[in-house]
This record gives C-alpha cells, structure tokens and sequence, in this order.
C-alpha cells in the first residue's frame, strides 16, 4: 500500500478536500501532518482512514525524524500562494525533498525538481494565487461605495486602503491604469459601455492624483471606483496591494505617447491573467507576443513613413536605430528599478 505524507500547507478546507480525494481514488495509507490549531486538528481527525499528527513547536525535530524514519512513498505540499504557511513548507522540505510533489492549485501538479522550480517560478509571479482560491479561503462581500469628491470627504491613504484584504466579487474585476491623456481614456470606457466585453465587470481606475485629471473622471457611471498614486510615494505598497487584488483584466494605453512609460511598464508587473491593450485609433487586443510584435512593426511602418530631413538619418538607419532601443528597454528598466530602490533605503535610513 502507497504511504503518502500531507503536509498541510495550505487552507484546512483545501487539505481536507485533498485528503478526501486521496481515500477515493486509490485508498492510501495516509497520514496528515498540520499544525497545533485545535480546530484543524479535530477537522482532519473526522476523516476516516487518515492518521493525523498535530506538530507540537516544542517537538519539531523529533517529530521531523521520526517521519523521515519512516520513509513515506510520496510527501503532498501545497505551493498556493498563501503565506501563513511559509514556516510549514519550509519543515517539509527536511522530510525528503526528492520524493516531494507540489500541489500548486488549479489542477497543476508536479514533482519537485530543479527544473520545475524555475518553470513555476515565473507563473507564481505572474499568478500571485490560483483562480480557485477564494473557494478555500472565503473572503467578505463587501459593497460599493458611490464615488465622491476628495475635497469632500476625507479619504484614506492609498497606501492604507491597499493593505486591507481584497474584496471577493462575483464578477469580472478589471483594472484600468491611465496610461495615456484622460481623453483616451473616456473614449474607451464610451465603447466598452456601447460594446461590453465583460461579464458583470467592475472597473477599478488607477491615475494620478491631480485635481485636473480625476475632473474627468469623478462620477463616471462606469466606474466603481478610483484609486491615485503620488508618483513614487508609497509605491512599493501600492505595487503589492494591486498584486493581491488579481485583477482579471488590466487595461493598458499604447497610443504612441511617449509619456506615461512608467504606468506602461508597471502594467506588465501586477499579475493580472490578460492585459488589454488600447491604441490611439481605439482598436484592442489581448497581449501576447505575436499582437506585440505586430505592434512595434505597425509603428516602425509609420516612423518610415514620415518625411526625413535631409541631414538626417536614413530610414534604415532609423529603422535600426528603433530595434536596439527596443532591445536595451528591458535592461534600462532592470538599471533604474535598481536606482530606485537604492534611493528607497537611502530615505529610509535617513528617516530612522
């Protein structure tokens, strides 16, 4: 009989499921390991044919080498995103980290290796938590409140509102970033109401705080809310608060404007499943490489198109000139990043 170990390193609800799922399908012999709640411990007791073993603080490396004693077929982790249980993955990988399969939600599945730590690193990254977390980890509905003015109200910090838990909605939840002139920006909102894309969507808007921008878009029917930012204050938090948020769809601007480079680029940074991107004719599209490559030569085609002065470059040579831009862009975001965060510990040294 297969001797499986089950970490619990996620949500009870979730291991419980597992657990279950397990004794269904090919009846193990199966032993549950979580922590001293007496809550979870109780749960994994009720389920029948399952050894449940409560790991006491006092007694954890004599709890560890026992269970590597006796040397299970399979050790089942669960990588979900959830960091509460960060201390408990960590104790896992002591019992035996060459017979270990990783339950990353979602259905993904994998033994772990090297090689599939770097291939579900990146996804992480991208995929905060999986899609079905919020079946586990109820989170409270809580509902809209109407749009106001800021000098009317007092409102909260954004670094603070961004801390607190992120709402469960039914819905869609798509976040539009201003990353061109508010114009723009309304126009796309006139042609998704005329043209709905969505399902019960609600959109989130992220612009800068300045008065003669959120004109514009206070009392948008639209839109359910609208959160600013100060530039790079508080950044580092905002960045995480929209992260845990998992937005379905962010909504970015490629209208050719120069400006706005920042927004653009922290688009691609917050994990949200599909990037929506809008041109300065209102046209749209799905990112992924073959649309974004199509992109770049419609606007190498339009550059070739503009008259060249006469002591200037060729149009090859401007042509060139494009590409080795596009190719250092990633390394000139990698440098100033690292700039930025110098100058964060410089402020906060100094502050201390």
């Amino acid at each position: 009989m297969t001797r499986i170990l089950l970490v619990e390193t996620a949500s009870p609800k979730r291991v419980r499921r597992k657990a279950e799922q397990m004794l269904a399908d090919f009846n193990p012999n199966l032993t549950i390991l979580c922590g001293d709640a007496p809550g979870a411990v109780q749960s994994y007791r009720e389920i029948a044919g399952a050894e449940v073993i409560g790991l006491d603080p006092r007694d954890r490396s004599l709890i560890a080498r026992d269970l590597r004693e006796r040397n299970f077929d399979a050790i089942h982790v669960f990588w979900t995103g959830e960091k509460k249980y960060r201390s408990m993955k960590w104790y896992a990988l002591r019992l035996g980290a060459g017979r270990m399969v990783v339950d990353a939600g979602d259905g993904n599945i994998f033994l772990l290796t090297w090689k599939a730590i770097i291939r579900f690193w990146p996804f992480r990254l991208k995929h905060p938590l999986p899609s079905d977390h919020y079946e586990f980890v109820p989170q409270p509905t809580a509902g809209i409140a109407p749009l106001q003015a800021p000098e009317a109200v007092p409102q909260p910090s954004p670094a603070r509102a961004l801390q607190e838990e992120p709402e469960r909605f039914s819905g869609q939840k798509i976040l539009v970033l201003q990353s061109a002139e508010p114009p723009q920006v309304l126009r796309t909102l006139e042609r998704l109401s005329e043209r709905p894309m969505f399902a019960n969507p609600r959109y989130i808007l992220f612009c800068r705080n300045r008065p003669e921008i959120l004109t514009h878009f206070q009392g948008h029917p639209m839109l359910a809310e609208i959160r600013t930012h100060h530039e790079t204050r508080d950044s580092w938090r905002i960045f995480r608060g929209l992260r845990r948020e998992r937005f379905e769809v962010a909504i970015l601007f490629l209208t050719g404007d120069p400006s706005y480079w920042k927004m653009k680029c922290f688009a691609f940074l917050l994990g949200a499943r599909h990037k929506l991107i809008f041109n300065e004719n209102n046209d749209c599209f799905y990112f992924n490489w073959r649309s974004w490559f199509s992109l770049l030569s419609h606007r190498l085609r339009e550059r070739s198109r503009l008259p060249v002065r006469h002591h200037g470059p060729s149009q090859a040579r401007l042509a060139c000139l494009i590409w080795i831009k596009l190719m250092v862009l990633p390394f000139r975001f990698a440098w100033l990043l690292i700039v930025w965060l110098r100058l964060r510990a410089s402020a906060l040294r100094t502050s201390h």
